[in-house]
């Protein structure tokens, strides 16, 4: 009966720990040019901006229109600098996604218009990508 005791808290405490719950590592870094859209109107303990990124990159969110206005690519921006948030503006900026400080920012379900938008991250803000 002790070598069960015994053996259960050696192997219990691995079996909890290989329950939690596993966050996606941050991605890489990517730069772009994008555009001040309005701010994301979502559940969080910060402030969230929506950006249209001129082209497409891998972490964007894309949404194709029934009207004219053809494929656009959105992404909803934590850290985003407030002298950014002017409608219209453009910049360029690095991104990359990061599970764990969108769940930092406790950001609950977010959409823009019909779809959800992929919560970035922004880095910085550059005179260009290059």
């Amino acid at each position: 009966m002790n070598k069960l005791y015994g053996s259960l808290l050696v192997v219990g405490p691995g079996l909890l720990g290989s329950c939690e719950k596993k966050m996606e590592p941050r991605s890489d870094t990517f730069c772009g040019q994008a555009r001040f859209v309005r701010r994301y109107h979502c559940a969080a303990s910060e402030s969230i901006q929506v950006v249209e990124f001129k082209s497409p990159n891998p972490l964007a969110t894309q949404t194709t229109r029934n009207d004219t206005s053809g494929t656009k690519y959105y992404g909803a921006m934590l850290d985003l600098p407030d002298s950014l948030a002017v409608s219209g503006k453009t910049f360029y900026m690095q991104f990359h996604r990061d599970k764990a400080r969108e769940v930092k920012a406790k950001v609950g379900y977010c959409t823009m218009e019909y779809t959800t938008v992929e919560i970035l991250v922004c880095e910085g803000v550059s005179q260009s990508c290059q």
